[in-house]
């Protein structure tokens, strides 16, 4: 067997802003402060983090472990409104069609490595149509380490495949430097793609194992993890 996890934000999908406006509906609503994510970029983060720094910046100090959570659950109830009216959501070019192609081969098992919640992430995946591919997954509900969630996910294909598993056969799916350096320290092989918001200049300096600008070659991808 062989091992694919991917990034959803940027490897997979655009949410069109929805996920940062989903989280300052909620920290303005509970905390009363509004636009908190200003200065604050996702990419790599985990949500976990994101909520973090948005406490830092706004309010100057840690989060109560109340108001992080009472932020989480409202993040979760926004975010439905404000993907039903994104009208930057897309999925990224290619990748339904790998995905059905993947799926197809049954010595590859696909998941998910991402720093989404596993509620929300699940959520946008359903809203692009893309929740039936995944039968495991590492989440930003894991761990606010994006290289912990990371391995977690690894290690709950690992278990799903039974110990079946070709040495050399895990490979990460992702559009930052963050995704190559975390599979990188999971043991994985790491496939780069320069769909999101990372130039693939900055990608090629992290000497991932493969570089695609976005994933409509199939052919090529399976070469790559063959």
């Amino acid at each position: 067997m062989r091992i694919l996890v991917f990034d959803i934000d940027g490897t997979l999908l655009l949410s069109g802003g929805a996920g940062a406006r989903a989280l300052d509906r909620a920290f303005h609503e509970r905390l009363g402060v509004p636009e908190a994510m200003k200065g604050i970029h996702p990419d790599g983060l985990t949500d976990y983090d994101i909520i973090r720094r948005m406490g830092e910046r706004t309010l100057g100090r840690a989060l109560e472990e109340e108001e992080a959570q009472a932020i989480r659950d409202r993040y979760a109830f926004y975010l439905k409104d404000e993907l039903a009216r994104s009208g930057g959501f897309r999925v990224l070019p290619g990748v339904k069609a790998l995905l059905d192609r993947l799926r197809r081969e049954k010595d590859l098992l696909l998941g998910l490595a991402t720093g989404n919640f596993e509620t929300t992430g699940r959520m946008k995946l359903a809203h692009g149509g893309l929740d039936g591919y995944f039968r495991f997954g590492g989440w930003g509900s894991d761990s606010i380490d994006r290289a912990a969630l990371t391995r977690i996910g690894i290690e709950r294909g690992r278990a799903l495949a039974g110990g079946s598993v070709l040495e050399g056969g895990v490979y990460l799916i992702g559009d930052t430097v963050h995704d190559i350096r975390c599979g990188r320290e999971a043991g994985a092989r790491v496939i780069a793609v320069a769909s999101g918001s990372t130039p693939a200049e900055t990608l090629r300096a992290m000497d991932p194992d493969f570089l695609f600008d976005d994933l409509t070659d199939i052919d090529r991808f399976l070469a790559a993890i063959r």
